[in-house]
């Protein structure tokens, strides 16, 4: 009898996190740790960011635009006509250059029939992308796919000789079909065939923390649909402007596209 209580007090118990790895660079992540009891309201570039818990005490989650600038940066915290402010560095960081050649030209430069449809799209990313929800957020993730990491956050990308925009996460390469797994609990807030993404999912993992997904061969939830850990929403594909199958992994954090490897302990 003892026995069934301990079982059932340890299954009650909040489960330890693991926190991303703090790197105070553009596309990085700043890890702040807060006073107890003055947590709530603090604030980036005029957009809430994350808190969590670890071992009881309070910890800011800060996503770092790839646009930041280098130098000294803050969060605050207004309060009765008083304003509190947590700082920290930013240190420059040069990202390398990826040259990919596209054979779907189509995807590179659209025709100008192709023009409304992709403005449509880009709306609903960036709302996406800007999601924020008071949703309690586990921050210890797992990889979505086992596989081949092919491309590196950050880099800036050369389509057939001409310059994108960098790369705004990690992309992993595996076998079309594959299973692709939710990193942590969340809620489907866009889904979707998209001109240069393909086949997409995103979710909303809570406090303005989102994961996108994309190039599936096959999309597994519905919108507004919550799903769980390690749950599958998604099949490796070719979906959208690629060179073969794989996923991209995207996460955004306050707003901002930061390095997916962070939160998977030790630089690699």
């Amino acid at each position: 009898m003892r026995f069934l209580l301990l079982l059932l007090l340890i299954s009650y118990l909040p489960v330890a996190q693991s926190l991303p790895r703090q790197s105070l660079v553009p596309g990085g992540i700043a890890v702040i740790q807060l006073d107890p009891g003055d947590e709530n309201g603090y604030r980036f570039r005029n957009k809430p960011v994350l808190v969590t818990q670890i071992d009881g005490k309070p910890i800011a989650l800060v996503g770092l635009p790839l646009s930041l600038k280098s130098g000294e940066h803050f969060i605050e915290k207004r309060d009765s006509g008083q304003v509190r402010r947590k700082f920290f560095e930013v240190s420059h960081k040069e990202y390398s250059t990826q040259h990919i050649e596209i054979k779907d030209k189509r995807k590179v430069n659209p025709y100008a029939s192709d023009m409304d449809r992709i403005l449509a799209e880009k709306k609903r990313k960036q709302k996406a992308r800007v999601h924020y929800s008071r949703a309690s957020v586990n921050v210890d993730f797992l990889l979505p796919l086992e596989g081949t990491r092919t491309g590196s956050f950050g880099r800036r990308r050369v389509f057939n000789g001409q310059a994108r925009r960098p790369h705004s996460g990690m992309d992993i390469a595996a076998a079309a079909g594959v299973p692709v797994l939710a990193p942590s609990a969340g809620k489907v807030i866009e889904l979707g065939d998209f001109f240069f993404s393909g086949n997409l999912v995103y979710l909303d993992h809570g406090q303005g923390l989102i994961s996108m997904f994309a190039h599936l061969s096959e999309i597994s939830v519905e919108l507004g649909q919550q799903v769980s850990k390690g749950q599958v929403i998604g099949k490796v594909g070719a979906t959208g402007r690629v060179t073969g199958p794989h996923l991209h992994w995207s996460i955004g954090l306050n707003g901002a596209w930061i390095d997916p490897a962070l939160f998977f302990g030790a630089e690699n």
